[in-house]
């Protein structure tokens, strides 16, 4: 009966089908959830969870990326205690588990937006008209305080172009009822799809909240069965010995056997089980492979391997960078390619709601200012695994089109008419990639991204690719797709 209302309370059905418009102190606004404590159950499960917090961490890790572009606009104040890159650090790990990025934005007199705070997801619930209540007791992951609402602030959406003399009375309004300025709410959130899904995030790996408690389940399972199994590694089977008849020395029979015992243990041995048994009664006989847990343990070993990947899954995040996939096989290599493929997109779409936040906050300032610049995800597979991949499966990790031969073609140009490569020069570097390693063809394709970026100019490429990886000046401007200039080219 427990377990079956555990289930039906975890089940996100039960959880969300209370996501309704409700009357409450504050107003009129939407529950998150049944209990109105939908996040916090939430976060609470992957937090418990030890492959789901790994996956957090790894999404937080490329969310963050490389930060954005501009590199000085970091270092800028978002608040007097807060840089824009200290706050973006926020923004990244709020964004690993929800979809949101709600900001808090303070005016100066003049009505002008000078302060920027991230507010807690859980914490916010939004009102049938628009304006959004903000309190600490929302987090509550019980929901004993959820209708205590003392402490509960009204704050109106950001963005409704008020002019100065509206900011400076909205300002003075909320000073009179709070003792503080409040400012405006910018919410920026991707909405679930469902039945009033669409006004809040709903993670996607809140559907199997399930594995994830099973995941941390097995972990106090597996140390239960280390801290309370049976320890006994020699088991020494007796008739019953006698405790009460001394010998000249003082000692009993079980005293003497006691003490053989102990000499014959050092202090670092397995522990031993003494079973004394009436040989002339009906007693059960114990064997030592009865004590053996060894199976328990192992059937502990592949049901944590089992679900850990399906939590990974569940967050899109490909299991070998939490250290379970180990691919070798060709059906494994290619399943890691997918897995990469899909968390790029699951990336794309989380650095498009900082984009959007940018460009709501700063809509002046250029879109290319404020793009993240992404980390190689390859960097964090384990070099044998990168080894054992073939040139074909990088070059779809990595978007790139492969050739025929599943070597990556030689950039060859035509301008007015004129061939800029020799079939030579091709052949040459077709039969030098040849001897690369997996690990060598990744990294060679990050030099070519860089300058296909701009992000290395063509003396800085070419020099990285003759003393890195052995080319000719005139094969690494070729590889790069540079114009070679000839003596006898064609006119």
């Amino acid at each position: 009966m427990g377990f079956q209302a555990i289930a039906k309370n975890l089940s996100l059905y039960n959880l969300l089908a209370s996501v309704r418009d409700t009357f409450g102190q504050d107003g009129r606004y939407w529950r998150w959830g049944k209990e109105d404590n939908f996040p916090n159950t939430v976060i609470d499960s992957v937090n418990d969870s030890g492959t789901a917090r790994e996956c957090i961490d790894k999404m937080e890790t490329f969310i963050a990326g490389e930060g954005i572009r501009d590199k000085e606009f970091l270092k800028t104040k978002a608040n007097p205690d807060q840089t824009w890159g200290e706050l973006l650090e926020a923004i990244d790990r709020q964004l690993a588990y929800f979809d949101a990025i709600p900001i808090q934005v303070k005016f100066n007199a003049a009505g002008k937006p000078v302060r920027y705070y991230m507010l807690p997801v859980q914490h916010i619930r939004k009102r049938y008209d628009g304006d959004f209540i903000y309190s600490p007791e929302l987090g509550d992951p019980q929901g004993f305080s959820m209708y205590r609402n003392y402490h509960r602030k009204i704050i109106p959406p950001f963005g409704t172009n008020k002019t100065p003399a509206d900011i400076r009375k909205l300002i003075a309004n909320q000073r009179a009822k709070y003792d503080e300025q409040l400012g405006e709410l910018l919410y920026i959130y991707t909405p679930g799809v469902g039945l009033n899904y669409e006004h809040y995030p709903i993670p996607k790996y809140s559907a199997g909240l399930h594995d994830i408690n099973a995941d941390a389940a097995l972990s106090l399972h597996e140390e239960s069965q280390v801290s309370n199994s049976f320890k006994g590694g020699v088991l020494i089977p007796t008739h019953p010995l006698d405790r009460t008849q001394v010998d000249d020395n003082g000692k009993t029979e079980y005293d003497r056997f006691e003490e053989n015992i102990e000499d014959f243990c050092s202090p670092d041995g397995s522990p031993v089980f003494h079973y004394e048994v009436d040989v002339h009664a009906d007693q059960p006989f114990l064997k030592p492979e009865m004590l053996n847990i060894e199976h328990q343990m192992n059937a502990t070993e592949k049901a944590t391997d089992r679900v850990g990947r399906k939590v990974c899954r569940l967050f899109g995040v490909p299991p070998v960078l939490c250290g379970f996939a180990t691919a070798g096989k060709l059906g494994e290599n290619q399943e890691l390619v997918n897995h990469m493929k899909l968390f790029k997109l699951s990336l794309k779409r989380k650095w498009k709601l900082k984009e959007r936040m940018f460009e709501t906050l700063f809509p002046a300032m250029s879109k290319e200012t404020f793009e993240t610049v992404p980390l190689d995800l390859f960097d964090f597979v384990p070099d044998k695994v990168i080894d054992r991949m073939t040139t074909a499966q990088l070059n779809e990790a990595y978007n790139l089109p492969p050739d025929e031969e599943g070597i990556k073609a030689v950039r060859e140009k035509e301008t007015g008419g004129t061939k800029v490569k020799r079939d030579e020069t091709r052949d040459e570097i077709n039969e030098h990639l040849k001897t690369l390693t997996g690990k060598q063809q990744q990294q060679l394709d990050r030099v070519v991204r860089k300058f296909n970026k701009e992000e290395l100019n063509e003396q800085q490429a070419v020099m990285q690719l003759t003393s890195g990886f052995g080319f000719k000046e005139d094969e690494a401007k070729a590889y790069l797709g540079i114009e070679i200039e000839e003596n006898g080219a064609d006119n």
